[in-house]
């Protein structure tokens, strides 16, 4: 799907907050197993150099800009949250390392969470503490509703995590900045131009069980109806689930014409693995969004498997990121080009 036909199309996000505290028509790209376009383009930065790590300090006295980012290390994220994490400190290094923002260097307390909300908050408790200027970086959708209610009272910004929360897309979250689509909003976008090009038909939804998963099954239960397709079943495992075979066996008994998977990446590739295994495959697709568009994911989906997917991405594919300063960024600080470590540095680029 070209980029005209995605910016024209209902993929861009709905007015949720008010209107000083979003960004405005974010668009995304439907595509295969290469996912497509986004904000890892940015090609100049306006600082640079250290990103020290560390926790103390004033957000943006000293000559230095205080940062939290409360990340997933571990857990069961920890692998997909690791490299993004890795890449948005290259980015602030090589900003420090060029002049800083305004003179000023960018100091980072990163701190590993687990993918815990309690951790999480733990975390954020900690950098409230610290005074820091803005709170980044967060992986996943688990953590973001425990945090943003302690950040909005202290007036901290919460900026641009990877796992966009619809539950803090109203005016009582104004701490809360949004960079991508929800999930959500990707999926109930992708299923019309998905009907349109490959027929309407029967759907089954797969959760990982997330703060948002109720609102995101309501909005492709909607879309599905809307689009004249027929909403058959959803299913809602924990993250991390080890053993998806009974969910697999039941959606293999609806016989559906196409699975949607709103899960992170490490559930996913059991789930496909597992609908291998079972010798199930939907009729006709596989439609998942942003979350599984990476490697963790694709890597481990077998050729046979590949023309299934349809997936949303918020980035280029990191096959044409050769002419972005991330490229450049990334590669003289060892961070491999994949499409979650574009989106580490270009979100990083945003911050600064």
């Amino acid at each position: 799907m070209s980029a005209d036909k995605t910016a024209s199309s209902p993929s861009r996000w709905r007015g949720r907050l008010a209107a000083r505290y979003r960004i405005r028509k974010t668009s995304f790209a439907i595509a295969g197993v290469a996912v497509a376009l986004g904000i890892a383009a940015c090609s100049s930065a306006s600082g640079a150099g250290s990103a020290s790590t560390g926790g103390s300090g004033s957000s943006a006295s000293g000559g230095t800009i205080s940062l939290g980012i409360s990340v997933p290390l571990s857990g069961a994220v920890g692998s997909s949250c690791s490299p993004m994490n890795r890449a948005m400190l290259a980015w602030f290094n090589h900003v420090n390392a060029t002049g800083g923002v305004d003179g000023k260097k960018i100091r980072v307390d990163n701190r590993d969470d687990g993918y815990s909300a309690a951790r999480a908050v733990t975390n954020t408790k900690a950098f409230i503490a610290e005074h820091v200027l803005a709170v980044t970086g967060q992986c996943g959708s688990l953590q973001p509703p425990a945090q943003v209610p302690l950040l909005t009272a202290a007036h901290i910004p919460f900026l641009f995590d990877f796992g966009a929360s619809n539950a803090m897309l109203h005016p009582l979250s104004p701490m809360y900045f949004n960079l991508m689509p929800t999930y959500g909003d990707q999926l109930a976008a992708a299923i019309p131009w998905v009907f349109q090009h490959y027929g309407k038909g029967s759907v089954v939804l797969m959760n990982s069980v997330t703060p948002d998963s109720p609102t995101t099954t309501k909005q492709v239960k909607a879309a599905v109806k809307k689009a004249g397709g027929t909403f058959l079943a959803q299913y809602n495992a924990p993250p991390g689930t080890a053993d998806f075979s009974p969910y697999v066996l039941q959606m293999k008994q609806q016989h559906p014409d196409y699975v949607i998977i709103d899960q992170i990446p490490q559930d996913a590739a059991r789930l496909i693995k597992e609908m291998t295994a079972q010798n199930f495959m939907p009729t006709k697709k596989i439609i998942g969004s942003n979350a599984v568009s990476q490697q963790t994911f694709l890597s481990s989906v077998s050729a046979s498997v590949q023309p299934k997917l349809l997936l949303t991405s918020d980035i280029i594919a990191p096959a044409n990121a050769g002419s972005t300063k991330c490229d450049t960024v990334l590669k003289a600080a060892n961070v491999p080009i994949t499409s979650v470590t574009l989106r580490g540095c270009g979100t990083a680029q945003v911050v600064v």
